[in-house]
């Protein structure tokens, strides 16, 4: 069986129809972050201390060369 439950505070809740007895071993799939952000951000990166001006800086993010 595959559920999906949030994580709050750390703990996983399940919903009360799932029945597990208690001390029984369950798996848990946690996925991997994304490391990147998305595009606009990666390409800003590094541009606050580059000297760059505002329109310098709003061309690179948006993708304009």
């Amino acid at each position: 069986m595959t559920i999906n439950v949030r994580v709050h505070n750390h703990a996983i809740a399940l919903p009360p129809e799932v029945e597990v007895e208690e001390g029984q071993e369950v798996a848990v799939i946690v996925p991997e972050r994304k490391q990147a952000g998305p595009g606009w951000l990666q390409r800003a990166v590094g541009t606050a201390t580059s000297g760059l001006s505002t329109d310098q800086i709003l061309q690179v993010t948006r993708g304009e060369d």
